[in-house]
């Protein structure tokens, strides 16, 4: 897909489209990386008339909810599903191990940390499901971290979209 054909759908489905390619980052579906697409948001926000408030409000509502989808299917799915994802990785089960280790020691907050380092972001809702994290701290502490993230990054976007759109264009 071309920039222009990107611009023309965002043009056509405006805050929609912001909406269902956020829940698809944050459910951490291949294809959607963070670091190029808050930013790309934030441009487009600014060389519209969309609301960057709104649009903050929406992208934290939107990647909290992919968050819940993959929390859900791991809070409910347990570790039959996770088997099925990953087989019986050492690796996999490691990491979740560490995660909770991280998240019990921090009292959730650790929840909100990892939702600002890149690569665990999306996948801290793996474990957060997996140790049945109560669902009212999988929130809280989620919106904190997302909120923390989407802000930078979109506000960097547009922030500096002039800057931007002369390195691309």
């Amino acid at each position: 897909m071309t920039a222009a054909a990107f611009f023309e759908l965002f043009h056509q489905y405006g805050l929609f489209l912001v909406c269902g390619v956020i829940f698809c980052e944050y459910m951490n579906l291949p294809g959607f990386p963070a670091g190029v697409i808050m930013p790309c948001i934030g441009v487009l926000i600014a060389q519209s008339s969309l609301s960057l408030p709104l649009t903050l409000v929406l992208s934290v509502a939107s990647g909290l909810l992919g968050s819940l989808v993959i929390y859900g299917l791991c809070y409910w799915g347990g570790e039959p599903i996770m088997e099925k994802l990953f087989g019986k990785s050492r690796k996999f089960r490691s990491f979740v191990q560490k995660c909770h280790e991280f998240i019990d020691a921090q009292h959730g907050r650790g929840l909100a940390l990892c939702r600002i380092i890149p690569m665990l972001r999306t996948i801290v809702s793996i474990p957060a499901g997996l140790i049945r994290m109560p669902v009212k701290w999988f929130i809280g502490w989620s919106t904190i971290g997302i909120a923390a993230w989407n802000t930078a990054l979109i506000s960097a976007g547009y922030l500096f979209s002039d800057r931007i759109l002369t390195l691309v264009m």
